[in-house]
């Protein structure tokens, strides 16, 4: 589980990645997540998306967006076929 602290780091909030908005820090580790690119498979379908995760121990924090977003759209496909 990430903790939140206040402030904020913007990266950019291109497709196929979540923007920082607050630093998230991990609980075990207790370092700051990082962006990076990771690779997801949801529902028998691969991606990669740009997601905070934690240096030490790979833990990921999945936004809301990813989450609401292109696994919806995801299931949204496989339902469609």
């Amino acid at each position: 589980m990430a903790r939140k602290l206040m402030g904020s780091k913007s990266t950019g909030g291109a497709s196929g990645s979540a923007p920082m908005t607050e630093t998230l820090i991990c609980d075990k580790c207790k370092v700051e997540f990082e962006l990076v690119d990771v690779a997801f498979k949801y529902l028998s379908r691969d991606f990669r998306y740009k997601v905070p995760r934690c240096p030490e121990c790979g833990q990921v924090s999945l936004p809301e967006e990813l989450v609401t977003g292109k696994m919806a759209d995801v299931e949204s496909m496989i339902e469609e076929k």
